[in-house]
């Protein structure tokens, strides 16, 4: 195996990739009528997601997200075997914990990347999920960055809870928007 520093820098490397496929893929679900209509509302019809929640999907939409994210990424960047498998269970974890509706230090995926500078919580979740279709907005999986990059990140339904620097940023922006 390569040492450690570069397995680790490939775990990123990886989950940027996949997250970028993902938040295409999803994106398009909302966007499109008929991706929405037919695929996407199904997970949606709940407006405060639960983990129980999580993986109540069209199966086109399960199976567009292994494929756009999990696949390309694998084929873009792969992961050596140990790693592979501790990059499913973190995104498993991450899938689970941002449709928790629970923002805390026991969310373990979620603590792992609130380092990150746009690090997606559950809270900012609660709140894509909490506008249907009309939220074309936090489409982001794992890292967030992919919402900062295409305009598309909002800091979530309850602003005092910004956890990243760059929500606290934002929260600030949008209560001195909201005041004129």
């Amino acid at each position: 195996y390569p040492p450690m520093y570069q397995r680790v820098f490939m775990l990123l490397l990886n989950h940027y990739v996949m997250s970028f496929g993902m938040y295409w893929t999803h994106r398009a679900l909302h966007v499109n009528p008929y991706g929405w209509r037919y695929v996407h509302s199904f997970h949606h019809w709940a407006k405060h997601p639960l983990s129980r929640t999580t993986y109540q999907d069209h199966w086109f939409d399960n199976f567009g997200n292994a494929i756009v994210g999990h696949f390309f990424a694998q084929i873009l960047v792969p992961l050596d075997y140990q790693f592979f498998w501790i990059s499913r269970i973190i995104r498993i974890c991450e899938s689970l914990e941002k449709h928790s509706g629970v923002s805390c230090w026991f969310n373990l995926a979620h603590s792992l990347q609130r380092w990150m500078p746009f690090a997606q919580m559950p809270h900012h979740h609660d709140w894509h999920h909490e506008g249907h279709k009309g939220c074309n907005y936090t489409f982001s999986s794992i890292g967030g960055l992919w919402d900062c990059v295409f305009g598309t990140r909002k800091t979530g339904r309850h602003p005092a809870l910004a956890e990243t620097w760059k929500d606290k940023e934002m929260a600030k922006t949008e209560q001195k928007t909201s005041r004129k």
